[in-house]
């Protein structure tokens, strides 16, 4: 019987001490669903701290001794990956000093690892330096995936190839509904999401840097004003791209979709394997239609009824 080889494909995910309630159960299934795919499969682990913020609690967020002892458990778990031969390259953020990133992609123009949220910007930029091969796909840690059978990704490197403009792909980015007519399986828009993207590598890497132009000005005048900045890496690449001519292309009939969830409560992490069992068969609550936000309450009923 005729193996087939993977993709020129590599799987990045990106984790943080955020992460380490959930991690083990939403890297795990990505990490699933695209091992046969990806020629391999990257954590970066962001085990460094953001700049101070107004807009967060920086002392909250990082505060000792949970900060490190979140940091280690997330480690403990993207080591074990490495250890089952689930993850090739465990990367630390920390050590990741081999590069200027800021220098390369942005210009120098932003120089913080993180936006004013608290969001990574470096630790997204090293997933396109280590990347080796054409084609990468990223998900922020705690997305959870459907796909029917074949691997969405194989579509959407089919799609790179065949439109110029595109220079990404994504999948649905909710759930469908089901009496819905769709006659489009395409809709190639400006946005591009850091939460789950395929990129091809060789059409990005001539855009860079990607903070140039009119938005550099935009930048100055953010950081004059002390407002929202630095601002969020997905607007800097947004920006960049589009004024570039290039699309991200989503796939809308292939009937694979993603999930975002906010609520990460105790609830949460208490249903979170039920809940990723129940989507990676296409089920979910009649709420979550055309909703990327992963609803908890109606989870929670739906839950409920089939196991009653």
């Amino acid at each position: 019987m005729l193996r087939l080889l993977p993709a020129d494909l590599t799987l990045v995910i990106n984790l943080s001490a955020g992460d380490v309630a959930y991690a083990y159960f939403t890297a795990g299934a990505l990490i699933k669903a695209h091992r046969k795919t990806a020629k391999e499969v990257i954590l970066i682990l962001d085990d460094t701290q953001a700049q101070y913020s107004h807009f967060y609690d920086h002392q909250k967020r990082y505060k000792e001794p949970e900060f490190t002892a979140k940091l280690k458990t997330v480690s403990e778990i993207a080591q074990e990956f490495k250890h089952q031969g689930l993850v090739d390259q465990v990367i630390y953020m920390s050590n990741f000093t081999n590069i200027n990133l800021n220098r390369k992609y942005l210009n120098n123009r932003v120089k913080e690892t993180h936006d004013f949220r608290g969001a990574p910007i470096t630790a997204y930029l090293a997933g396109f330096e280590i990347c080796k091969t054409q084609y990468l796909v990223r998900y922020d840690g705690d997305m959870i995936l459907h796909q029917p059978g074949k691997d969405w990704v194989l579509r959407g490197i089919e799609l790179l190839k065949e439109y110029s403009d595109c220079v990404a792909v994504s999948p649905r980015p909710s759930p469908p509904d089901y009496n819905e007519k769709i006659n489009l399986e395409l809709d190639p828009t400006y946005w591009f999401s850091t939460r789950c993207t395929l990129f091809d590598k060789v059409k990005l890497m001539k855009t860079i840097p990607f903070l140039q132009g009119k938005f550099m000005v935009e930048v100055w005048l953010r950081k004059l004003f002390d407002k929202t900045y630095p601002p969020a890496f997905e607007t800097i690449l947004t920006d960049r791209l589009k004024n570039h001519g290039f699309k991200n292309y989503y796939l809308l009939t292939n009937g694979s979709w993603i999930l975002h969830p906010e609520e990460k409560k105790e609830s949460f992490i208490k249903l979170l394997p039920l809940i990723i069992a129940e989507v990676k068969k296409g089920n979910y609550p009649a709420e979550q239609v055309n909703n990327e936000t992963l609803e908890l309450k109606a989870w929670e009923k739906y839950l409920q009824l089939i196991e009653t």
